[in-house]
């Protein structure tokens, strides 16, 4: 199947490989060495306009590179920045003008400024597929060849062939799992208050939120991470078997089984999936759910306003730990994930997050060079986890273990995760360690029926605005429990059952001519 620049990813991926929105999460966990050698790197070549000095190695002009990420600097944020730039002084010469974006508002500000054509050299996008239709992103394979070993050293082949768009890789993948991990994060200081065990089921999870409500009236029990985590992800969660997954972003559509299928909630509710939805309805009627929940999002977790949320990690990363501490001192928080190493599961190799050169940027060249830079081990570690001796220290084989007085929350999943030089925190639990290990680990693995499919929406793209539209308005509601799911499902159903059914028939249509040419 061939298409033009209007083709995009489908993300319909198994379980957790859903190509969705990084949490807000403070610190990379992964393991490996990689490799690379530091500061070095290949001497960048002349932009637009600038004349390198001659001989081999020396410097070219200074360019300051312009990047979008989102979130809030992390705490030292300056002395890492300074001592990056220091490592490239000489060599790339490159300068960083790091624009960070609240979280509430990076997604309107990426595509304002995308639109406006303003000059930015990388930009962090979660779901590039939109952008890359509109052909607002570089094309990278013939510069990543030239000018960027390293970033292909550290990811798999497998890795940046399934991030391709019609054959073309428009931005490089962020990622250290075969999956996206998700975990409940709860209050262990105020479960040990209420005399609970710890958590080691779901059910038990429920109660614990109850004793909640019950105990601690000035708490919110449960702010999950918007219907990502508390939708399909959770009824497939459930019932591991079943293989349930979302497609991409149209609600209302979703795959199951592994049959290369696409089905719609209208004609095809599974059990599952409807059981969740009425859970969440008890859970919002009872004051269990957040009464703004469409609106909170897992920030509120560390500032100390839940008992219970929903973050993209096994374990609780460090930026969530040490916000938390600082906020309600003497609180303390602990992971509990219904994924167990045991499981065998498909994976479609998704990215969660990547990096891209806008086609804008007056710095391409550069930009590649740079990133190439940060894909080399002793840079990541400091762009990861700060500067060693001081932020973090060395702990085994593919750990590091944070400096308790002066931490580090780096953010590695915007612009270099890879698999090969990520590492875990050591002060995990065994347990989270072993999480960790096992979903980076390609033999516990098998490639889903999806990987690989490339989906071009343009047949249906004014049915596929309309029903993201609906979804917004009727189906969010139902996820999160604000609206009674028969009752809900029925608005919904009238407000967009012809797009979801045209939707589902073009992927449909497309993706069993994907299966039938791979035969």
């Amino acid at each position: 199947m061939r298409f033009g620049r209007k083709g995009f990813v489908l993300a319909s991926c198994v379980l957790a490989a859903a190509l969705t929105a990084c949490s807000n999460n403070g610190n990379g966990n992964g393991n490996g060495n990689g490799n690379g050698n530091g500061n070095g790197g290949t001497t960048p070549p002349a932009e637009s306009g600038q004349t390198p000095d001659s001989g081999e190695g020396t410097a070219v002009k200074a360019v300051t590179l312009k990047i979008m990420f989102p979130g809030d600097p992390p705490a030292n944020w300056d002395e890492v920045k300074t001592e990056m730039e220091n490592r490239m002084a000489g060599s790339l010469n490159v300068k960083l003008n790091v624009v960070f974006i609240p979280w509430s508002d990076v997604r309107q500000k990426r595509q304002v400024s995308l639109s406006s054509a303003e000059d930015y050299d990388l930009i962090w996008d979660n779901s590039p597929v939109q952008n890359i239709a509109a052909g607002l992103y570089e094309p990278l394979d013939a510069l990543i060849d030239q000018y960027g070993p390293d970033i292909k050293a550290v990811r798999s082949a497998e890795q940046m062939d399934a991030n391709k768009v019609n054959g073309k890789l428009y931005a490089v993948p962020l990622e250290v799992n075969f999956i996206r991990p998700w975990t409940f994060v709860i209050r262990k200081d105020i479960r040990e208050k209420l005399g609970v065990g710890p958590i080691t089921k779901y059910d038990e999870l429920i109660d614990f939120m109850y004793k909640v409500k019950e105990k601690e009236p000035g708490l919110t029990p449960y702010i999950p991470n918007g219907t990502e985590h508390i939708g399909l992800k959770l009824a497939g969660m459930l019932d591991p078997t079943a293989n349930l997954a979302s497609v991409l972003s149209y609600p209302g559509l979703y795959t199951k089984g592994n049959d290369g299928k696409v089905y719609n909630i209208f004609d095809d509710m599974d059990p599952l999936i409807m059981s969740t939805f009425e859970q969440n309805y008890k859970l919002y009627q009872d004051g269990i759910l957040a009464k703004d929940d469409l609106t909170l999002r897992n920030s509120e977790f560390p500032k100390g306003k839940a008992a219970v949320s929903t973050f993209n990690d096994f374990g609780v990363n460090l930026s969530t730990r040490t916000t938390l501490e600082k906020s309600v001192p003497g609180a303390t928080a602990e992971a509990f994930t219904l994924y167990s190493p045991d499981m065998k599961l498909n994976s479609t190799y998704k990215a969660g997050n990547f990096i891209a050169v806008p086609v804008v940027s007056k710095n391409k060249e550069r930009a590649v060079q740079f990133l190439n830079w940060l894909n080399q081990k002793d840079n990541y570690d400091l762009l990861a986890y700060g500067i060693k001796g001081k932020n973090w220290e060395e702990a085994g084989e593919g750990l590091y273990k944070p400096i308790q007085a002066n931490p580090y929350a780096g953010i590695p999943f915007a612009w270099g995760w890879n698999p090969k030089l990520d590492r875990i925190d050591a002060s995990f639990p065994e347990d989270v360690i072993a999480l960790n290990k096992w979903q980076r680990d390609p033999s516990y693995f098998t490639p889903d029926i999806l990987a690989g499919f490339t989906f071009d929406p343009s047949p249906v793209a004014n049915e596929a605005a309309q029903l993201a539209n609906a979804g917004s308005e009727f189906y969010d509601p139902i996820v999160m429990g604000v609206t009674e799911p028969n009752e809900g499902l029925a608005k919904f159903k009238k407000a967009a059952y012809g797009d979801v059914k045209k939707v589902q028939a073009e992927v449909q249509k497309q993706l069993d001519a994907y299966l039938a040419a791979k035969k």
